[in-house]
């Protein structure tokens, strides 16, 4: 039975008044007062807070004492299931990134393999992961969701994909750790991915294109670079922008706007048979400009002997003579600007595929990414320009 009525909770003195099973109300001043519900478990008297009054109306704190009676009654302590439903729902509430930043900034500094590791870290998990994991909260993500993340770069970007599943097993170990995460480890190896993904050592390579490591690239340029061939100017472009070969000797004035240092190369020209602008650097721009000095032909790397542009083998006829210990190819240089931009690990994935002008599957991604990722790609051309002028 209840002994109190709305009514009354407005005239009541100062002081505790039972209402009965175990609900009270303290008034505190006229009209106004808080809830509480007394209870006994595990033979211990204990009180917990309900709400204030009038904000918590008599029939909703008879409600809220119900329902703790019934916990009692079933041997759970409300005021410990309230403390373990907050930690839900902040357990809920938590990202991915939010973890993964703790992890990261937890690290001591002679943890780390040297002075680099702690950006590369970050860079590869915001890169690759956090697009992907933020999408739902951290107690959700399962080995599925890890599966599906790993699995477009698992076979191109092999390496890449090797170092992100480690760094997210030992993120998710951390939050399990903190009692963030109570599943098991959804980027487990053994036992978990390896039932579902190719053994990473095992992966059959793609035959690539002999290519000169990236820690060459600068010297390699500097010594090109003292060489007055047309040859060679257009290979130095091809270097500074990632283009393939066709590209650059098909290349007319017509093509660039050097005022906004953009490169438009028409549908026919590319591979993929889309229109591709690149954007300059400065460099890549002085060259254009040098070109235009020399000649006023409409191909920018014209052959005075033919009356056309300078033939399909003449960059890599001029690595063969005059590099044959380096056994590279005109096309590896894109491979070079590949690695380098992907070990540095300052930028999106997505970028740095728009800046070789490889298509993506997803057609709206592909066209958002388009007009979204343009000042990241100038950073990235501005950074190779940096890179290979450094020597």
């Amino acid at each position: 039975m209840h002994k109190l009525k709305h009514k009354q909770l407005l005239h009541l003195t100062n002081g505790k008044h039972h209402d009965g099973k175990g609900l009270y109300i303290s008034i505190l001043s006229q009209g106004r007062g808080k809830w509480s519900y007394r209870y006994r478990i595990d033979n211990k008297s204990r009180e917990m807070g309900l709400g204030t009054f009038p904000e918590i109306s008599i029939v909703d704190a008879r409600q809220k004492a119900e329902d703790n009676r019934r916990l009692v009654l079933n041997k759970i302590d409300p005021i410990e299931d309230k403390r373990k439903q907050e930690v839900l729902r902040k357990q809920q509430n938590k990202k991915f990134s939010y973890i993964a930043n703790l992890y990261i900034t937890a690290k001591k500094k002679e943890e780390w393999r040297n002075p680099k590791s702690e950006q590369q870290w970050r860079n590869t998990i915001t890169n690759y992961a956090v697009p992907y994991l933020d999408k739902k909260p951290l107690i959700d993500i399962n080995t599925d969701d890890i599966h599906e993340l790993l699995l477009p770069i698992w076979s191109t970007k092999t390496e890449t994909a090797r170092r992100l599943q480690q760094r997210l097993f030992r993120i998710f170990g951390f939050a399990k750790i903190k009692k963030w995460y109570v599943k098991d480890n959804p980027a487990l190896w053994k036992g978990g991915l390896q039932e579902v993904m190719p053994d990473p050592y095992k992966i059959h390579k793609v035959k690539s294109f002999a290519s000169l490591k990236h820690n060459k690239i600068s010297k390699f340029y500097q010594v090109i670079s003292d060489l007055d061939l047309i040859t060679v100017y257009a290979l130095r472009l091809l270097i500074l922008t990632a283009t393939r070969t066709k590209e650059v000797i098909e290349t007319r004035f017509d093509e660039f706007d050097l005022d906004k240092k953009i490169w438009t190369i028409p549908e026919h020209k590319m591979k993929t048979g889309i229109e591709h602008k690149v954007l300059l650097s400065d460099e890549a721009v002085n060259i254009i400009n040098l070109m235009r000095k020399r000649h006023n032909h409409e191909y920018v790397f014209h052959n005075p002997a033919t009356g056309k542009h300078i033939s399909n083998g003449a960059m890599l006829v001029f690595l063969k003579k005059q590099f044959p210990q380096l056994k590279i190819t005109v096309h590896g240089f894109r491979a070079t600007f590949r690695t380098w931009a992907e070990e540095t690990g300052n930028y999106q994935p997505h970028a740095i595929e728009f800046c070789l002008a490889h298509e993506l599957p997803n057609k709206v991604e592909k066209a958002y990414l388009r007009t979204n990722l343009t000042e990241q790609r100038k950073v990235i051309m501005k950074d190779w320009e940096k890179y290979v002028l450094s020597n």
